[in-house]
């Protein structure tokens, strides 16, 4: 039988496996579809699902040092990090991208260039707004994390 204090355990667990799926999915699915997309466009870019699938475990190296600091209970200080990442990760991802992205038509590079860097801040936002907004408690105390 789950008491309130195991139960609320239970639902933290529950959270990093919603945490560990999402990050899973998003470093695999997009690569793929996105190495899947130019080999079917026959594309010239210099570009495999390896050098792709580093490239994102690279930009993403980023989130564990900031995930951390994110236990900071200032809000302001949450959000200044999460631009900080949103520059710093979607930054070499985006700039990555484009490079690679030069042999194709411009119009298409960056049209390519921009879904991937709004995936990339979606799921920031989403980390931040999930795991790191400050609620308040029912018994009237200060702002925790969730």
């Amino acid at each position: 039988m789950l008491t309130s204090t195991s139960f609320h355990g239970y639902l933290h667990l529950f959270s990093v496996s919603i945490a560990g799926t999402v990050v899973f999915s998003y470093v695999t699915v997009v690569p793929a579809l996105l190495s899947g997309f130019l080999w079917w466009r026959k594309s010239n870019a210099p570009v495999k699902l390896a050098d792709i699938l580093s490239l994102y475990g690279y930009s993403m190296s980023l989130f564990v040092p900031v995930s951390l600091l994110l236990c900071i209970n200032y809000e302001w200080v949450r959000w200044i990090l999460v631009v900080a990442l949103v520059s710093a990760s979607g930054g070499v991802l985006s700039l990555t991208m484009w490079k690679v992205l030069e042999e194709e038509p411009k119009q298409l590079a960056l049209i390519l260039t921009g879904i991937l860097l709004a995936l990339h801040v979606a799921l920031i936002l989403l980390f931040k707004v999930y795991f790191f907004t400050a609620t308040e408690s029912s018994s009237g105390g200060s702002a925790s994390p969730t």
